[in-house]
């Protein structure tokens, strides 16, 4: 009885994921079109959120709801996976983890000031939280990539870690290569790569728990 009611917290928690991914893109979509004369190809997916963007209520909510179901979703893969399946994938959870709250927390209290760079110290904040979860994100899906392709039978989510690590250094180098007109399209190469990879983890997980159980 107690093992069932495990197993169907942790689906639900399993599904917060790719819920939190429907949130993220809403904040994007419904950020652009309350946001006159936004540009996704130049400018960041961060001025939607700004202080004084004509987006800010619409897009800080949906990305207020994005951060609760992804942090809900990466506390529930450490606490189901610690010890699951190697101590690679253990770490990963775990660096996974922190970066998601980082995440949350960071740029839920230091939004850009306005949209671009403004030189304050909230801007200041808000680009050392994007390095911080800039940092956690790569260490992680090293972990993940190393701990999942050692196994026999959970080579799926490392190959998936693998390409999102590529699609990283993709837009790092991009970023510092492309003309600011496409700086909103370097950066989403990397941003939507961790959102997708999130979902694919979420419903991974959730097949996971279903073939496995506790």
């Amino acid at each position: 009885m107690e093992g069932n009611r495990k197993i169907k917290i942790f689906r639900v928690t399993s599904l917060c994921g790719i819920i939190g991914v429907v949130f993220y893109f809403l904040h994007v979509i419904l950020g652009g079109v309350f946001y006159g004369g936004y540009n996704p190809l130049s400018q960041a997916i961060s001025d939607l959120t700004a202080s004084n963007s004509p987006s800010k209520n619409i897009a800080a909510t949906f990305s207020f709801i994005y951060g609760i179901f992804t942090v809900m979703f990466s506390v529930g893969f450490f606490v189901y996976f610690r010890g699951k399946i190697n101590r690679s994938v253990s770490v990963g959870t775990f660096l996974f983890c922190v970066m998601t709250a980082i995440s949350f927390f960071g740029f839920t209290f230091y939004p850009l000031s306005e949209a671009g760079y403004a030189g304050t110290y909230q801007d200041k904040m808000h680009i050392a939280v994007t390095v911080c979860v800039v940092v956690f994100t790569i260490i992680s899906l090293i972990f993940f990539s190393i701990g999942f392709l050692i196994t026999k039978q959970y080579k799926f989510p490392g190959i998936i870690s693998i390409c999102t690590f590529a699609l990283l250094m993709l837009g790092a180098i991009l970023l510092n290569i492309v003309p600011k007109a496409y700086f909103g399209l370097a950066e989403r190469i990397n941003v939507y790569s961790v959102v997708i990879y999130t979902g694919i983890l979420s419903l991974w997980m959730n097949r996971y728990i279903k073939n496995i159980g506790v």
